[in-house]
């Protein structure tokens, strides 16, 4: 093969991985092409212009890497972006930085802004967690990294444009500017735990302000020794690491002897960080701000660092502890809304 048809072969291939952009953020990351996405993608005006479509439910991952990235000082991604959604729902952003030696570390970040403008984002890349697959478990060394991935987590079926003007490393650590709500619908995932003296049922209803979606939890508990309700919420993928504390929305009826609800964060190893003096029973709807700070972890939980950490989080508790002085103690507990504030 001559010279120029090599540097012809060269072209054609770079141009189906590499993008060249008047930004010279955007010229060092390429798309990763993956099964089961329909991903194409052109330069339109110094944008990187993404097209993609999934018809599978399963989760897709569309990802930009950078090979060699100087992370080691790094605190957070920095990207100014458009994305529209033909169809599909909530989508979020994720982090993989790989090593040397197979090593892989991952993280799913916050949900994606869709407001169909250009948004400043800062994706955090702190509390990243070894993959199953990876070869070591530990923490990784970002100044030993060698590939670093960036992108959005697709599940479901979704179509959409992703627009990015930069993309680029920055010090400065991620600050959330609104809430994270926990979505109140049909298919939330409740679970329930109880002492066997007690009944109870957990679910969501429509009773809550304006007739929306509320879950519910009502009990019945003897009265003379101490019982335990711990209905729970399951969260969305997604990293609190900015975030203050829990704002929580509910209305309950507690038996006499009961002064607060119980508020536990759980972290996904089961170590549990509880609360049970703020929310205090109320017959009107009340919206409280619980800071990460109330929090401790309970005694008869345990943790390996001792600490609450906010990129584990995945569910909420909200319940009732306590010994009531009634023969038979009833209760109800409505929450509307569940978010994490800044």
């Amino acid at each position: 093969m001559t010279a120029s048809l090599k540097a012809i072969a060269v072209a054609a291939l770079l141009s189906t991985v590499l993008f060249v952009s008047g930004q010279n953020e955007l010229a060092k990351w390429r798309v990763v092409p993956t099964t089961g996405l329909n991903v194409s993608w052109k330069r339109m005006g110094g944008k990187l212009v993404i097209n993609f479509s999934k018809l599978g439910k399963e989760r897709r991952l569309l990802l930009l890497e950078t090979i060699q990235p100087q992370v080691s000082k790094a605190k957070s991604v920095d990207i100014r972006y458009r994305l529209r959604l033909v169809r599909g729902g909530r989508l979020k952003f994720a982090v993989l930085v790989h090593g040397d030696a197979g090593e892989v570390w991952f993280k799913i970040a916050q949900p994606v802004e869709i407001v169909g403008e250009e948004v400043d984002w800062r994706i955090p890349l702190s509390g990243l967690k070894p993959a199953a697959f990876s070869p070591v478990q530990t923490d990784p060394d970002m100044a030993k990294i060698r590939k670093l991935q960036v992108g959005l987590v697709l599940d479901g079926v979704c179509e959409g444009v992703w627009e990015i003007e930069s993309i680029s490393l920055s010090s400065e650590p991620f600050k959330p500017t609104k809430p994270l709500v926990v979505p109140t619908s049909p298919q939330a995932k409740l679970s329930l735990a109880h002492d066997p003296a007690a009944k109870a049922k957990t679910e969501i209803v429509k009773e809550g302000p304006e007739g929306k979606w509320c879950w519910k939890t009502e009990f019945v508990i003897p009265g003379g020794r101490h019982m335990y309700v711990l209905p729970s919420i399951s969260l969305p993928d997604a990293d609190l690491t900015g975030y203050s504390g829990l704002q929580l929305t509910y209305k309950a009826n507690l038996p006499s002897g009961i002064k607060a609800l119980l508020v536990i964060l759980v972290e996904h190893d089961g170590s549990h960080y509880y609360t049970d003096r703020i929310a205090t029973p109320s017959g009107e709807w009340r919206t409280l701000v619980i800071p990460f700070s109330e929090f401790r972890l309970g005694g008869w939980s345990q943790d390996e660092n001792g600490r609450l950490d906010l990129d584990q989080i995945g569910s909420v508790i909200v319940g009732m502890h306590g010994t009531t002085s009634e023969s038979e103690g009833r209760g109800s507990i409505w929450v509307a809304s569940i978010a994490f504030v800044p």
